[in-house]
């Protein structure tokens, strides 16, 4: 391998793992809309089969999934608005 190539990859490295370290980590906020929406969406996630899930873990992309494919489903209002306060949050930066 060149130098060139050594030094590109040592870069390209470094600002993975930097960019890592500077994720920031969920809020006291996340957490809580993260707790909201595990609890307000429980009987949407049994109907879309995404039982299992947590958010963070897959349920928020689960009952996307679920909602593309069946146009017919709706969101309950309690797992909706639930939804919609973390996004508002998520945007807002708290």
């Amino acid at each position: 391998m060149s130098n060139q190539f050594k030094l590109a990859l040592a870069v390209v490295i470094a600002l993975g793992i930097q960019s890592a370290a500077l994720a920031a980590a969920p809020t006291a906020q996340d957490k809580a809309d993260a707790s909201m929406i595990n609890s307000a969406c429980t009987q949407d996630a049994q109907t879309a089969g995404c039982s299992g899930e947590v958010v963070g873990k897959g349920l928020l992309k689960c009952l996307h999934g679920y909602k593309e494919a069946n146009k017919s489903f709706k969101f309950s209002p309690g797992c909706r608005s639930a939804i919609k306060q973390f996004n508002s949050d998520k945007k807002a930066g708290k």
